[in-house]
């Protein structure tokens, strides 16, 4: 296994800074959780001392790649990029697992998506996720009761079938925006991203969603970066005629902005990711940075906003959401302990990992419960989905919302 940067690798001067703010390490007080750790063991590998197997790989997956240790990093070890490329590496030598190679043909397979949310409506609708939490969820693996608890709510019809059939569309007076409706917003939170596509035309913007790809994050992940850069080149070619794109989900807009060093190497597709990178703008940033017009209607609530690990470190943005909650008249913010503490979700993590999962959600949760908020908002469906499995786990009924659920809402309610 190579390093296309291995004096990176070897910057790291073991002053644990890591430790201080790594979720896990918290949690388990284990060296190889830390970055540290990781980087001491592909220190290991690049020396020859270890052979780049099974083990390390389990290691290095033992990471929620929330970023915050190369963001509090003093020598600027950039630990999430060398964690990426080496499970690059291993996936390359090693192979994926059958499971995870399925969920990624499915990720990046749209029609495989669409046919499978109506079963999953229909589950949902039966009460069965809520087993995870009764008598029973006591007795399921570990595995099955987090991936009952991680269902998305999954309504019977997606974000794109819903905005096709709506009778209208904003005025477009100040230009048209290229939607990311994603895979977890599209076929999960389709009522969070017809908010977006209110809120949107609410500003004066003509919204149309293209029929985007998987931005390509699952993949990267899990070391398949071919894929990865296959489905960007696709969505680059569906974004790019837009001078205005914006997400609404924390993980997709971070992967646009990235596509600029995942296709570096590219010379067909080099300066068009550099460009679709400069138009791209999670929705709370382009909202504010447009001046959105202020909701009028009093909305009496104490809420309290969670960070996305990919929007406050992965993005930059941290202001612009706390901005639009502190303008509904009525709310009541409150910041809590650690905002910025990832929840544990991850992606896929909730599931494969358990048990670490739950105890950094459980942190998070507890967080939350300290505030007395009536209402927590975070701008990543991963993110409320956690949220709202670890909230319930605790029998707290705080309603769990993205940002654009809750500004919509205050709109319709002056209407």
């Amino acid at each position: 296994m190579e390093f296309s940067e291995i004096a990176a690798l070897f910057k790291c001067n073991k002053c644990g800074s890591c430790t201080s703010v790594c979720p896990l390490y918290q949690n388990t007080v284990l060296e190889g959780m830390a970055a540290r750790g990781k980087v001491a063991l592909l220190e290991a590998v690049a020396d020859g001392r270890l052979e780049a197997g099974e083990a390390v790989r389990a290691k290095l997956e033992d990471c929620l790649l929330c970023g915050a240790c190369a963001a509090n990093c003093p020598s600027f070890v950039p630990t999430t990029d060398l964690f990426l490329e080496a499970r690059a590496g291993l996936a390359k030598e090693l192979g994926l697992p059958l499971p995870i190679r399925l969920l990624l043909r499915a990720l990046s397979t749209p029609g495989a998506l669409a046919a499978g949310t109506p079963g999953l409506h229909l589950f949902q609708r039966l009460g069965l996720p809520q087993i995870a939490d009764g008598p029973l969820g006591e007795k399921l693996p570990p595995m099955i009761r987090a991936a009952l608890r991680s269902m998305p709510p999954a309504p019977l019809r997606s974000y794109r079938s819903r905005a096709r059939r709506a009778e209208s569309n904003g005025t477009g007076v100040r230009g048209t925006v290229g939607y990311f409706a994603g895979c977890f917003m599209n076929w999960g939170y389709a009522d969070a991203a017809m908010a977006t596509r209110t809120m949107l035309g609410r500003a004066g913007f003509r919204v149309e969603a293209p029929a985007v790809m998987c931005c390509g994050v699952p993949h990267r992940a899990y070391g398949d970066i071919e894929t990865a850069r296959e489905l960007a080149r696709k969505n680059i070619v569906a974004l790019e005629q837009y001078d205005h794109v914006v997400s609404d989900c924390a993980s997709c807009g971070a992967a646009l902005k990235e596509y600029k060093h995942l296709l570096k190497d590219d010379p067909e597709y080099r300066e068009r990711a550099e460009t679709l990178a400069g138009r791209t703008a999670d929705i709370s940033e382009f909202l504010v940075k447009h001046e959105f017009p202020p909701p009028q209607f009093h909305t009496p609530l104490r809420v309290t906003y969670h960070d996305p690990c990919h929007l406050v470190r992965g993005q930059g943005v941290k202001s612009q959401p706390r901005e639009i909650l502190k303008a509904i008249p009525g709310v009541e913010y409150v910041e809590m302990q650690g905002a910025d503490v990832c929840c544990g979700a991850a992606g896929s993590f909730c599931v494969t990992h358990p048990e670490l999962s739950e105890g950094v959600g459980g942190n998070k949760a507890d967080s939350i419960l300290e505030t007395k908020a009536d209402v927590v908002v975070s701008g990543c469906p991963s993110c409320l989905t956690q949220l709202k499995a670890m909230l319930a786990a605790k029998g707290s009924k705080i309603k769990v919302m993205h940002p654009m659920e809750l500004l919509a809402e205050s709109y319709r309610k002056n209407s």
